[in-house]
């Protein structure tokens, strides 16, 4: 990246520290049995990554979870083959201000949305997700182990296997041994 890219990153993540303060997210922990709803938040899908996550979704609506799913393309133009999935919202570098705040309707929504838990399918990092991601009213937030402060209630570690149906297949596991009783 060169400077003036790094000042526009340093500006975003200032304006993001800045609505940190002020979020005030109530905690709690879900799985697969007692969540009703989940956001899931992903991106730089290629084919078989986005079928992974088409099938994560269908896995989640099996356990009569309502799913919204958010994925970020870093292109101008999403591919048309990506647009047409119900229930599968995408955002590009169109819907960016210049600082790499995404700022679109949709987008401040599914911030704003209080999920039981919330997804986060990001393999490799990027700012306009991690400012989703750190914004995210959900309850239960659930993504890969990042090394600054986490955003995360529960973190996979997935090592040198940085692959999203890897990531997939730890939430699924240890989502699942997640006692009920956690809540009463």
């Amino acid at each position: 990246m060169n400077k003036i890219e790094n000042f526009k990153i340093y500006l975003g993540k200032c304006h993001l520290k800045s609505r940190l303060k002020v979020l005030k997210r109530k905690t709690k922990v879900y799985n697969f049995d007692t969540a009703k709803t989940a956001g899931i938040l992903f991106s730089s899908p290629d084919e078989q990554s986005f079928e992974h996550i088409k099938e994560f979704i269908s896995f989640l609506k099996s356990k009569n979870i309502e799913v919204t799913s958010l994925g970020y393309f870093p292109g101008k133009k999403i591919p048309d083959k990506y647009l047409l999935h119900p229930h599968i919202s995408l955002f590009s570098k169109m819907d960016l201000n210049w600082y790499y705040k995404p700022v679109n309707a949709s987008i401040e929504q599914f911030i704003q949305t209080k999920f039981n838990i919330f997804f986060d399918l990001t393999i490799y990092e990027s700012f306009p997700v991690q400012f989703i991601r750190k914004l995210s009213n959900a309850s239960f937030k659930v993504g890969k182990e990042t090394t600054e402060n986490s955003d995360y209630d529960l973190m996979f570690n997935i090592g040198k296997n940085k692959s999203l149906d890897f990531l997939i297949e730890q939430i699924k596991h240890y989502l699942a041994m997640i006692n009920n009783n956690v809540n009463a």
